[in-house]
C-alpha cells in the first residue's frame, strides 16, 4: 500500500508541471460593461490583440454616457476635451436605459489603453478604466 501511495504521489507531481506548461491564457472577446452615474463595471478589461471584440453595453445611469477607448500611449489629462478627440481609438454613445451590442477590432499592439466617458465632467467624476490588450 505504501508503494502505491508513493507511486501515486510521483505521478501527480509529474503531471502538475506538464499541465501548467500547456496552459495558455485565454481572454474573452465578449465583454459585458455596465455604465452608471459615474462609473463603469468592470473598470479593468483584458482582451486579446487584433481580435474582434463584442461589447454588451448597458447604461443603467440617468444620463447619456460614452465608451471611448484612447490610443496606446495617450491618456486624458485633468478632463476630457477637444484636444483628446484626435487620440480616440474607438467610441460608442449609449443613451440612459439603453442596452446595445457593438463590435470593434482590438488594437494589434499589446499594452494598456485607457477608456473614458467623453461627456463633459464624467471623466473627472471617475468614469474611466483600463483595457489591457495582450498578445494572443
Amino acid at each position: 500500500m505504501k508503494k502505491f501511495g508513493l507511486l501515486l504521489l510521483v505521478i501527480i507531481a509529474s503531471i502538475i508541471p506538464m499541465t501548467a506548461c500547456g496552459r495558455r491564457n485565454s481572454y474573452s472577446t465578449n465583454i459585458d460593461v455596465t455604465m452608471v452615474d459615474y462609473q463603469y463595471e468592470p473598470n479593468e478589461i483584458d482582451i486579446p490583440a487584433g481580435q474582434q471584440i463584442t461589447l454588451n453595453l448597458t447604461n443603467n445611469g440617468a444620463v447619456h454616457h460614452e465608451f471611448v477607448i484612447m490610443k496606446l500611449g495617450t491618456t486624458v489629462g485633468e478632463s476630457f476635451g477637444d484636444e483628446d478627440e484626435e487620440n480616440i481609438y474607438w467610441e460608442q454613445e449609449v443613451e440612459p436605459g439603453e442596452r446595445m451590442t457593438v463590435s470593434f477590432t482590438a488594437p494589434t499592439e499589446p499594452g494598456v489603453y485607457q477608456f473614458v466617458c467623453g461627456i463633459e465632467g464624467h471623466y473627472t467624476a471617475g468614469m474611466h478604466g483600463i483595457i489591457r490588450v495582450v498578445a494572443p
